[in-house]
């Protein structure tokens, strides 16, 4: 028997988290929420892949990214934020986003993108 997906949501914005955490354990996933990106990196080996707004305090989504690529982490990554920013956009994907949202976010959207990550990781949802 498999271990259950786990999906990090990193927010500042605890309704999002809170949604976020509720809708994927509807669909069968298990999720944990960070306010901070310092708190998710300290445990970011227990996750499948992450859910990453992208202002945040003290270090925003870009730079979590960037972190978990330089210490070698291949963790998928989905961005969802109000960041209106093309060039932010294009910099996330290019260094290995999955996927890029806005907020709110359609359900369905964030799912497809979630079963692309893991498909492409191994995992399974």
């Amino acid at each position: 028997m498999s271990r259950p997906v786990v999906i990090a949501i990193v927010d500042d914005d605890l309704a999002v988290r809170e949604a976020l955490c509720e809708f994927l354990q509807v669909e069968g996933m298990a999720a944990l929420g960070f306010e901070r990106a310092a708190a998710f990196l300290d445990r970011a080996a227990e996750f499948d892949c992450v859910i990453s707004d992208v202002r945040m305090p003290e270090m925003d989504g870009l730079e979590l990214q960037r972190r978990l690529r330089a210490c070698g982490s291949a963790i998928p990554m989905i961005f969802v934020t109000s960041l209106a920013d093309e060039v932010a956009c294009a910099h996330a994907l290019r260094d290995g986003a999955t996927a890029w949202f806005a907020k709110p976010v359609a359900n369905v959207a964030l799912l497809g993108a979630i079963r692309v990550a893991l498909g492409s990781t191994g995992g399974g949802a």
